[in-house]
């Protein structure tokens, strides 16, 4: 197969308000700094992806037009909070088919006016949802709020040093910080839960022959060993319609389908990016995943591990080390987006080689991807 790698990466802060505006600003922002990264211009790239995910987001075709008018390809590729995730995986598909060999890929997107698109369609709104889904594992493995909230403050202290990061907190995170933060679905509080938000990121995706139209000098490219994606397979009391994040063996396939593509076991991996909306989330996909047997995560986290220093204390990856969606923010699209930046940020900046992004899409749909760090 034709390796793909990340070369650069740009982002706007991500925020409830926005000094650019409208999403179209956003995107371009965005796709100006990964192009210079990589020392480009518009009219070097052989096609443009867009991933986006709410419906009052401009449409790609028009995101395009703020960057030049050379005739490429512009795709539009829309799968809830997997929207991201989804354009690198259908950028890589076509780069691997021998149609490209330098791709921007952007995520974007805007806040609605509207209600939540999920309760919007008659469904109850994800911190319930979420809610009941901590209850029962509450009631099921003995899980406490604490544990929820040393999960949620962790990710608030990455996103301390992360500087497009919506959660900036003044001083390091603690766990009482999270359990006074505002109830919002018992035994969920504010801290505990993503925001709906503002942001856009780009990537610049080559091939090697693309590698060698690089102008930049750079030193170290993330290279993307597997993507697999996937939607949900019928099971015993299997709810058909509704579904946030799909039954969990969604997770634990596309797990099992991204480590074999990229000829790869769990114990390689050093971070991990994943669709952490939620404490509980996080703490169900350190299981999910295959990180922990099951009900066995919650004394993994009262320890310490899956936080700073991880892998040196326990042989198990830090997770949601730019804050993930409680600390970064979850702006929808750019979601997916951001964790292959900071696969790239972390291959150039820690001793990571190896790296797991793992996004889900309300209906639902799963991606993972495998990164390695490549020195030039």
């Amino acid at each position: 197969m034709t390796d793909v790698f990340v070369v650069s990466s740009g982002a706007v802060p991500v925020s409830n308000k926005h000094a650019l505006g409208s999403g179209r600003k956003l995107a371009r922002e965005a796709g100006v700094q990964a192009l210079n990264g990589a020392g480009l211009r518009y009219a070097d790239i052989d096609a443009l992806y867009c991933g986006v995910a709410m419906p009052t987001s401009p449409a790609a075709v028009l995101v395009g037009k703020e960057f030049g008018l050379t005739g490429i390809p512009v795709v539009q590729v829309t799968n809830a909070s997997a929207s991201g995730l989804a354009a690198i995986h259908t950028a890589v598909d076509a780069m691997q088919a021998g149609r490209a060999d330098l791709v921007l890929v952007l995520g974007y997107d805007v806040p609605t006016n509207l209600d939540d698109p999920i309760a919007s369609q008659g469904f109850l709104p994800p911190p319930a949802l979420f809610g009941m889904w901590a209850r029962r594992r509450m009631h099921d493995v003995g899980t406490t709020v604490e544990t929820l909230a040393r999960i949620a403050a962790k990710n608030l202290n990455y996103a301390r040093s992360i500087p497009f990061a919506s959660r900036k907190m003044d001083a390091e995170a603690t766990i009482e910080d999270v359990l006074a933060s505002r109830p919002v679905a018992d035994p969920l509080t504010a801290l505990m839960c993503t925001q709906w938000v503002y942001g856009a990121s780009a990537i610049v995706l080559a091939t090697q022959a693309g590698l060698e139209r690089i102008k930049a000098p750079i030193k170290t490219v993330a290279r993307i060993d597997a993507t697999e994606f996937q939607s949900e397979v019928i099971g015993p009391f299997h709810i058909i319609e509704g579904a946030i994040v799909g039954p969990p063996e969604i997770t634990r396939s596309i797990s099992k389908a991204v480590l074999a593509r990229a000829g790869r076991s769990l114990d390689e991996i050093d971070c991990v990016q994943i669709h952490d909306a939620f404490a509980i989330e996080e703490l169900m996909y350190y299981e999910l995943l295959g990180f922990a047997d099951d009900g066995a995560a919650d004394d993994l986290v009262d320890k310490g591990a899956f936080g700073p220093g991880s892998r040196e204390k326990f042989g198990l990856p830090e997770f949601s080390t730019d804050g993930g969606l409680i600390g970064r923010g979850h702006p929808g699209a750019p979601s997916g987006v951001f964790q292959a930046m900071e696969s790239l940020r972390r291959f150039r900046e820690t001793e990571d080689r190896v790296s797991l992004c793992h996004m889900l899409g309300a209906g639902s749909t799963s991606l993972a991807q495998i990164y390695s760090r490549k020195d030039l």
